[in-house]
């Protein structure tokens, strides 16, 4: 009788990869074969050397990344850009965030130049900037295609060519559905390639990209695939609220979400443009807007003591929208006149200033 084999007797066992002859060659590993010259490992203690993630505005838009700044039509984005882009050229600040590196700006006027102009001026005022003297904000009033991997090339040895004059920290793009044309918003090929040619422009031009989107149509995130999530290293949220505009952060690779802003979209003394500013004395106030009154009355006197759940609430909010209504009652709990319990709200019993 035979014996059985030795499991471990590597010379009796012939072994083949699947769907591969049985007489293929070993690999052999000789003294010619070469590496990369940048591979290594690191242990443990020369990875706590490196630097950690570096940021442009402190905790709030990382340095030499890829970003999406995303709002509905309307809320504010270009005016919230031309802050940014005049903050990062001139300011200690922005809205409380230390400006980490002074720098350029290069803004892609994919749709509206004229438009931007307009916020710029307003900003610069804001900052008490002269108007007939250049702070570092360029404008490139030309398009740009995403997907295309000549335009992308091109745009970069163009900046690169201007890197003399022009020490760059931020590019933006506004918008990035004008920037993919032709593009289906919804797919992974399409919205992968335009965020791998944003990631060559972070890499060879040493910047931060901003892509300026939408949001979809519920308003619950951004437009689009999710490939532009997963390779964007941070996302910034513009939500329009009543009078106010929430600048919430959505994604933060490497750090803890920013506290959230509450801006108010403000006109310029003299009426010439409109600003951001910060809102503080809204959230604290104890005045409600006609609407906000009318869904807080339906909340306490139609369900009392016992609350509703929020579509029952809503339902019996017969004349208010429900884009209104949703709106009301998140103004509502942000300032302690409701509260969840369970899948309940129920009234807190605050008084309503002049109420």
């Amino acid at each position: 009788m035979t014996a059985p084999l030795d499991p471990l007797d590597a010379d009796e066992l012939t072994w083949a990869w699947p769907d591969e002859p049985q007489d293929r060659e070993p690999a052999t590993d000789t003294p010619t074969t070469q590496f990369p010259a940048t591979w290594r490992l690191l242990d443990d203690v020369e990875l706590m050397a490196l630097a950690d993630p570096d940021f442009l505005i402190a905790d709030m838009i990382p340095r030499r990344s890829v970003g999406v700044i995303y709002a509905p039509s309307g809320a504010g984005k270009t005016t919230f850009l031309a802050a940014l882009t005049t903050a990062v050229a001139q300011l200690p600040s922005f809205y409380g965030h230390s400006v980490r590196h002074r720098g350029a700006s290069c803004y892609v006027a994919t749709e509206d130049p004229a438009g931007f102009k307009v916020r710029l001026r307003a900003a610069k005022r804001a900052a008490k900037l002269p108007l007939d003297a250049a702070i570092g904000v360029y404008t490139f009033p030309e398009p740009i295609d995403l997907r295309d991997s000549v335009s992308v090339a091109g745009f970069s040895r163009f900046l690169q060519q201007q890197s003399a004059t022009l020490p760059l920290e931020l590019v933006i793009v506004d918008t990035y559905a004008a920037a993919t044309p032709g593009a289906s918003e919804n797919s992974s090929e399409d919205t992968t390639t335009a965020m791998v040619h944003a990631q060559q422009w972070r890499d060879r031009l040493g910047v931060t990209v901003i892509l300026v989107h939408h949001t979809n149509a519920g308003g619950s995130r951004e437009r689009g695939h999710t490939a532009m999530r997963g390779a964007a290293d941070f996302m910034i949220a513009m939500t329009p609220v009543d009078d106010v505009i929430h600048v919430e952060c959505s994604k933060q690779r490497n750090a803890a979400p920013f506290e959230r802003l509450t801006l108010r979209l403000t006109p310029m003394p003299d009426g010439d443009g409109c600003i951001l500013r910060r809102a503080d004395d809204v959230i604290q106030g104890e005045t409600l807007t006609p609407a906000q009154t009318k869904v807080l009355a339906v909340l306490r006197e139609t369900f009392g003591a016992d609350g509703a759940t929020k579509t029952e609430w809503q339902r019996t909010c017969a004349d208010v929208n429900e884009r209104t209504f949703h709106r009301a009652a998140k103004v509502l709990a942000d300032r302690g006149f409701i509260k969840a319990y369970g899948s309940h709200w129920r009234d807190t019993g605050k008084a309503v200033q002049g109420g």
